[in-house]
């Protein structure tokens, strides 16, 4: 028998918690055709209680499965990073993320996701692209511009990657360790970071 939802309860931080795991654990589960009533009634709570903290599913979707916010201090050792050693850094921590048995799963699930819903696939790029990538970028003194040619350039990389891993399934590199794509894909990404890349126009 389902429990009866307990809401409406106080809109506090540690609800809001509650609600995301229990909508990561919905949307890994059923996928994104799941509705906000179905996590209200996972993390029991009234679901205008879900819709006062997050205005929309695809919100709610991507919140609930990012694997890192503003603050994560993994974001804050790639800032900390020294530009020569960055390449081979983000491509090791993108990896290790992509590979995490919690992290692995929800990135998985909206990579997949975003390929069939755009509005998930934008939601996807602002989490990757402004808050990550262009985080990392603009702490080591890139102008926008200039950072933004070169964040694209290695997102493009970084999500190529993801889909033939994860989406395609393309076996040689699902195969290879950590260190051999580190060593494939870092030089790539460390041009991208430090190479005159010519007119942005």
């Amino acid at each position: 028998m389902t429990p009866a939802p307990r809401g409406p309860r106080g809109a506090g931080s540690d609800t809001r918690a509650e609600i995301l795991a229990a909508a990561a654990n919905v949307f890994i589960r059923d996928g994104y055709s799941a509705s906000m009533r179905a996590v209200a009634r996972a993390a029991h709570v009234d679901p205008a209680l879900v819709r006062h903290w997050f205005g929309s599913k695809v919100e709610l979707f991507v919140s609930s499965l990012r694997p890192a916010e503003r603050d994560d201090p993994r974001l804050a050792a790639l800032m900390a990073t020294p530009v020569e050693g960055l390449g081979a850094a983000i491509t090791d921590q993108f990896l290790r993320l992509w590979d995490d048995p919690v992290d692995g799963v929800r990135l998985r699930t909206v990579l997949r996701t975003a390929i069939a819903f755009d509005e998930v696939a934008t939601a996807m790029r602002g989490v990757m692209f402004d808050d990550v990538l262009m985080q990392v970028l603009l702490a080591h003194d890139y102008e926008e511009e200039d950072a933004r040619l070169r964040a694209s350039l290695i997102a493009s990389q970084m999500l190529g990657l993801a889909v033939a891993r994860h989406v395609l399934g393309f076996a040689t590199l699902e195969e290879s360790s950590r260190e051999r794509l580190v060593a494939l894909y870092g030089p790539t990404l460390q041009r991208y970071l430090t190479e005159d890349l010519g007119p942005l126009a």
